[in-house]
């Protein structure tokens, strides 16, 4: 067995029992928690495999005490496929009704970080560096990595009876044969139970992008999966998304789609759980979701919030914008990229959907891209502050007529942060930020809209154009607003790309999130 290092209880709701209770010594398996209503809730286990190695691995267990099947989810063997493992670590937070629900959401954690395949610890090992080749075999049948060897020790010994390993593949399997990606993989005699999961994610996709039913010779000889059927005899799957042409966002809620319709199947679930992102309120966390679709750069965004303690993030996708989603939400952040792609992809429904939750008391943070979205100036904007944007139309000698929103490629420019920034920003004075044609705002005359407060400016300017001179030094960098019960910071330089200034984010967030 392996040392809880940290053991918390929750309600299956997510309400926390007890914080920062520490046990050295063996796993304990709980039976329950009877409420005061006499309703029995799941009780959280936790753990690391490996602790103190360069790849210790988390776990997570919800027992109910109830009799019901153990599922182990798993995610991320493959450090460069993300649906997988944000998937994951988003159902480890699912209310199950009866039976053990194992997650293990990120298995080759330095992987993930690196964004690449294989073990970073074994890179140069052709045999070794595939962890979902390395579980054993009937020939081979022990693992053949210390860290494969734990995490299939930690699996033996909570038994789990179904396995959903999560994955992705390169291309769609049904263009692409040589790519798994998209499909559904099973053995022969679990097709009844695979096909629906495949038909309940085909809803609504076309026909060219569907997933296929790939049960002919079940898992791959030495992934998880294939173990966990040959070594334990359990009901194992591997569930494939595909990342040509398609956000992170997407992808999850496909993995999510795919899951929930198993666990309901078995009867451990009350009801779905697709539109399930994050713990229920009353977590000890804050709970953020950055948008991932068309004209969004999400990804340096995404690796300031995974490092930080006490706070959860995600993506989220233009299915994932309605209010039971986002209310589960502290703060949503639009990055940078294209405001006008971001606006558009979301569409006049979903602006409507957010404007309500920042009413509601919802935070909001737009960064360069997101900026502009926040304003009030364009069709697509999300109109939650009175702002204009600097874009007029210019006739430039020997080029024609341009928008002068863009100055150019990306730089520093000096920024300065006032006394009200400060206390919202946590830094203070002038800084070298980075800068790529974030909007050049001012006040707007909208008169139903809040006024913007100034946190920071902007004290030098990048401009190709004559008629850009000038027009950036001393406007606003930094602009904060209420709407409503919420709070929106629009950022138009990028912290989050300036080293040593990803926390400038984080106080962002804690200043904003919801009220």
């Amino acid at each position: 067995m392996y040392p809880v290092l940290l053991h918390r209880q929750y309600l299956s709701d997510g309400s926390l029992l007890i914080l920062n209770r520490f046990l050295i010594g063996l796993a304990l398996f709980g039976l329950g928690i009877s409420t005061a209503s006499g309703q029995t809730k799941a009780e959280l286990r936790e753990g690391t495999l490996g602790a103190g190695t360069t790849w210790e691995t988390r776990w997570h267990i919800w027992e109910t005490g109830i009799p019901g099947p153990a599922v182990l989810i798993v995610g991320g063997i493959h450090g460069n496929e993300p649906a997988g493992f944000r998937a994951a670590d988003q159902i480890r937070h699912w209310p199950i009704k009866r039976g053990k629900l194992i997650v293990i959401p990120q298995v080759n954690r330095l992987g993930i970080e690196a964004n690449i395949r294989w073990s970073p610890d074994h890179r140069n090992d052709r045999q070794a560096r595939d962890l979902n080749r390395n579980f054993g075999t009937l020939d081979q049948p022990t693992p053949r990595t210390d860290h494969c060897l734990a995490v299939w020790e930690f699996i033996e010994s909570e038994r789990p009876e179904w396995i959903f390993d999560l994955h992705e593949g390169f291309d769609f399997h049904r263009v692409n044969s040589k790519s798994v990606g998209s499909s559904v993989i099973s053995f022969p005699d679990q097709t009844e139970f695979a096909a629906k999961l495949q038909a309940a994610v085909n809803e609504g996709i076309p026909r060219e992008l569907k997933f296929d039913l790939l049960d002919r010779s079940g898992p791959v000889v030495g992934s998880l999966a294939r173990a966990g059927r040959e070594k334990l005899g359990a009901n194992s799957f591997i569930l494939e998304t595909t990342f040509k042409n398609q956000p992170v966002s997407k992808r999850v809620r496909q993995h999510r789609i795919m899951v929930s319709t198993a666990l309901l199947e078995l009867g451990m679930l009350q009801d779905s759980q697709v539109d399930c992102l994050m713990p229920k309120s009353g977590s000890d966390c804050i709970r953020v979701g950055v948008f991932d679709d068309a004209g969004a750069s999400e990804s340096k965004v995404m690796r300031v919030l995974d490092s930080t303690e006490n706070l959860v993030a995600t993506v989220f996708g233009p299915d994932d914008i309605k209010m039971e989603v986002l209310s589960n939400l502290d703060v949503l952040i639009f990055p940078g990229g294209s405001g006008s792609a971001q606006g558009k992809t979301i569409g006049s429904e979903g602006r409507e959907v957010i404007r309500n939750y920042v009413k509601s008391g919802g935070g909001v943070i737009g960064i360069c891209a997101g900026a502009y979205l926040c304003s009030s100036h364009y069709q697509w904007s999300l109109n939650l502050m009175n702002a204009k944007v600097f874009n007029v139309m210019v006739d430039v000698p020997e080029i024609g007529r341009k928008s002068m929103w863009y100055r150019g490629k990306a730089t520093n420019v000096e920024v300065e942060v006032n006394e009200i920034g400060k206390s919202v920003l946590g830094i203070s004075g002038t800084h070298s930020i980075r800068y790529q044609n974030g909007p050049i705002l001012s006040r707007g005359d909208r008169p139903d809209l809040p006024e913007y407060s100034i946190l920071a400016h902007f004290r030098t300017e990048n401009g190709i154009y004559e008629a850009q001179k000038n027009t950036m030094v001393n406007a606003p960098a930094v602009v904060e607003s209420l709407f409503g019960k919420g709070r929106v910071i629009a950022i138009s330089p990028h912290f989050e790309s300036t080293k040593n200034y990803g926390k400038v984010i984080l106080d962002a967030v804690n200043h904003v999130k919801r009220r």
